[in-house]
């Protein structure tokens, strides 16, 4: 099975909707309805068919990806790399990422790259795989899981490397507990810690 074939099983399922719908959620937090947001590693799109209302394009390596999220949403999306992003500079007010920085190498240059296409006070909202919790830490060992496609294995690290890129806050969310989302901050549970936040010192 495909990735791609693997992710839409995954979000048409009532387990994975459900993960989406609280990701979803956590993210709408922190954009408004008149934000021009840019949706970094979209995949099939399971954000953008939560965001109709919002000005979201959608962003991902992957042809495969684009061509079905373009397939399940008529949002905008694009073919690109998150190191060279085909966006102008100050030209989105947040950069999202879910579940995407752990799978790239270089996280450095992508939240760079973040920076340099927000507007001035413009938002990071990055999603992590928490690899303390026992779901994350379950799906790393079971065999052919898309999780062990990881880079960046130690989540409180890679949190630490955008803390480095941004002011912002980290928390953990999603609990999950035998495949049901549950309301839970306990890192043990928590499938997700999140770094939301402005870049430092952003003067432009």
């Amino acid at each position: 099975m495909s990735d791609v074939e693997s992710f839409v099983r995954f979000c048409e399922s009532e387990f994975g909707s459900a993960v989406m719908d609280r990701e979803a959620a956590y993210i709408e937090q922190y954009v408004a309805p008149d934000d021009q947001i840019l949706d970094v590693g979209c995949g099939i799109g399971s954000l953008e068919e939560r965001f109709t209302d919002y000005d979201i394009v959608g962003i991902d390596i992957s042809e495969a990806m684009v061509r079905t999220a373009r397939q399940r949403t008529p949002a905008p999306f694009l073919v690109g790399d998150a190191r060279t992003l085909p966006v102008q500079t100050d030209a989105v007010d947040a950069v999202v990422f879910v579940a995407t920085l752990e799978f790239i190498s270089e996280v450095d240059v992508v939240l760079q790259e973040a920076t340099r296409v927000l507007r001035p006070g413009g938002r990071i909202v990055a999603l992590i795989l928490n690899t303390r919790s026992e779901y994350v830490q379950s799906n790393l060992q079971r065999d052919g899981s898309y999780f062990q496609q990881m880079v960046h294995r130690d989540s409180e690290a890679l949190a630490d490397r955008v803390l480095d890129t941004v002011d912002g806050t980290q928390e953990y969310f999603l609990g999950i507990a035998d495949e049901t989302v549950v309301e839970s901050s306990d890192p043990t549970t928590a499938a997700v810690t999140a770094v939301v936040g402005t870049p430092i010192g952003d003067s432009k």
